[in-house]
């Protein structure tokens, strides 16, 4: 068969316009489901051979054909053609050739409807763990970078206005953690819907064939969907992935905003890698930041996809409408910008060379030890809203002679209040300031050092399960439940 037969006209006299076939065929792109469509027709084809449809021999027939056509779509030994309008279509069309009649038989007790909400399923469910394995390489060259620069000083901001001094260390373990959330959420995403929509058909559930728990189990699924409607008619794992997805490159352009800044020759704190940065056209000396840039840009993609479906989720009717062929459109760009984006993101990190020595010169600068002042006058015994006061009053005693607080002197002190002490100045240091923040997830080097401990453990818990091969969990059940039935 070269030419697919459309699997829904039997009560139409004509066939379709063609600007209605033009409108109707999936995009290429959408074929990549055909790994999912075919763990589905396999899983489906069981529950005939329960139900009495097919035989055993039958049954042989069909999974082996399913078998060879996979391996034949991965190989390019097969491809869709113009008339096939959709993956259900081009995967029919393969079978009938293959088998004759017998491949129509496949059709039976099941829907479109099902059959692309457990596509999605389970395409999300892998997509989950091979972003997750992409994040991860980000993850490790942010913790290798920090593991680097535990004791590198640098001065930290609020409102974009030099603050307190921090360690490098630690403050790259603040993207980390965020990232790691976002790790944890694709693990929750899983659990949520760790549930097979297979076995609903159009939305009433299917009158063939009754056990879509075991066909469940088979896909690697815990259980089946609590209700055959909402397992047609919900897109939610679509929103949530792509909410998750587009938080990443939220988080991943914050990172980004900070190294254009940093790299920039205003700031000169890190060099990028000749092979992780571009130059101009029209500059020979330039040297510009375009991953950190790119991904800064395609986090505003990925946030008016999940955006722009909601908006086309939120007056549907139930059961199924073709709206929701709208979900593959901002699934697949989001997925393929991610995939694009975090290989190159962590080798540009990895990659990254800071200025140490410049770190620490500009880490005092704009009184980011003014802090230690009022805690060093609380230590004596002053109320903080006194020392808050007296701190103001030493700030502007120094922007009045044009230092910062390095500059102070034992003679300054008593001229400003006479409860400030000689005890001052070593409390004014930036090797005191570190040393002081020593609590649960502070910038201490020795607190950082910690926390990148705790760090490797719970991302090796990512890892695993970016490593999971989904299913591996329930094929001993799968069979157990099959014999159960016998």
């Amino acid at each position: 068969m070269s030419a697919s037969a459309q699997l829904w006209g039997g009560r139409f006299k004509s066939g379709p316009s063609e600007a209605l076939a033009n409108l109707s065929r999936a995009p290429a792109s959408y074929f990549r489901l055909y790994r999912e469509d075919i763990a589905g027709s396999r899983a489906h084809a069981s529950e005939l051979k329960r139900a009495g449809v097919l035989d055993a021999a039958e049954f042989s027939a069909i999974r082996s054909a399913l078998d060879t056509i996979e391996a034949d779509v991965a190989a390019g030994r097969e491809t869709p053609v113009a008339g096939d309008e959709d993956v259900h279509t081009f995967l029919e069309r393969l079978l009938m050739a293959r088998l004759g009649a017998l491949g129509g038989k496949l059709r039976a007790g099941r829907s479109r409807n099902d059959q692309t909400a457990n596509n999605t399923r389970l395409y999300l469910r892998r997509m989950a763990r091979e972003l997750s394995a992409g994040l991860i390489e980000v993850e490790d060259a942010i913790r290798e970078q920090a593991a680097r620069h535990v004791e590198t000083v640098m001065p930290g901001f609020t409102h974009l206005q030099p603050a307190q001094p921090v360690v490098l260390g630690h403050h790259l373990m603040a993207h980390a953690q965020s990232l790691l959330r976002d790790l944890e959420r694709f693990g929750d995403f899983d659990r949520r819907f760790d549930r097979s929509p297979l076995g609903a058909a159009a939305l009433a559930g299917s009158g063939i064939v009754n056990r879509p728990d075991l066909s469940a189990l088979e896909l690697g699924y815990s259980a089946a969907a609590e209700n055959s409607i909402d397992s047609v008619a919900s897109r939610d794992i679509v929103a949530e992935f792509l909410f998750i997805a587009s938080l990443i490159g939220v988080n991943l352009s914050r990172l980004a905003e900070e190294i254009c800044i940093w790299s920039s020759k205003q700031f000169s704190w890190v060099r990028l890698h000749d092979s992780y940065s571009t130059g101009s056209s029209i500059m020979p000396q330039k040297k510009n930041p375009d991953i950190a840039e790119l991904t800064r840009g395609m986090s505003g993609t990925l946030i008016g996809n999940v955006t722009g479906f909601l908006a086309t989720m939120k007056a549907m009717p139930l059961a199924y409408n073709r709206d929701l062929a709208e979900d593959k459109k901002v699934l697949f760009e989001t997925i393929d910008t991610l995939q694009l984006i975090l290989p190159a993101f962590a080798g540009m990190v990895a990659t990254l060379e800071f200025d140490v020595e410049k770190l620490k010169a500009e880490a005092p600068r704009g009184f980011t030890l003014a802090t230690e002042v009022a805690d060093w006058l609380v230590s004596q015994n002053v109320t903080f809203a006194e020392a808050h006061e007296i701190t103001g009053a030493v700030v502007r005693y120094c922007e009045e002679r044009g230092h910062d607080l390095e500059g102070l002197t034992v003679e300054d002190l008593p001229k400003i209040d006479p409860r400030l002490g000689p005890g001052l100045l070593e409390a004014i240091t930036l090797e005191h300031a570190l040393a002081s923040r020593t609590g649960y997830g502070c910038t201490a080097p020795a607190a950082v050092r910690d926390q990148i401990g705790r760090f490797e453990v719970a991302i090796d818990a990512r890892r695993q399960f970016a490593l999971e091969e989904i299913g591996a969990k329930t094929a001993v059940a799968a069979n157990a439940a099959e014999a159960g039935t016998r």
